[in-house]
């Protein structure tokens, strides 16, 4: 850990959120009013450290379930297992149904043309 309280992995991030786009979102909150200059600078950073541990956890998932790919089950797993990720729950499931549905399909027409 650093001083900031940041682990050092996360130092590195290379990758960083536009802060004219977070405001514009944040704005179009009828609630929200004038928005501080740093404000969206530190949501930004909230997001990038947010993301980096979603992502070492489904790392760690997909290890255990022993697959080399992140899918959008390991993440839904990853999500329901662990509490700091409660806020997001449900969020994968649209995406598990439009899965499911394509799988059918495609394992219906399969079985159709044997």
């Amino acid at each position: 850990m650093s001083e900031t309280g940041v682990p050092d992995t996360y130092e590195n991030i290379k990758t960083h959120f536009p802060a004219a786009r977070i405001k514009k979102l944040m704005q179009t909150d009828e609630d929200i009013g004038k928005v501080a200059q740093a404000t969206p600078v530190a949501v930004g950073r909230a997001l990038e450290l947010f993301l980096c541990s979603l992502v070492e956890k489904s790392v760690e998932t997909a290890t255990t379930e022993q697959s080399k790919k992140i899918t959008i089950q390991i993440l839904s797993k990853t999500i329901q297992e662990n509490e700091q990720f409660d806020f997001v729950v449900g969020v994968c499931d649209k995406y598990l149904h439009k899965n499911s549905n394509v799988s059918s399909t495609a394992s219906s027409a399969s079985a159709n043309q044997d």
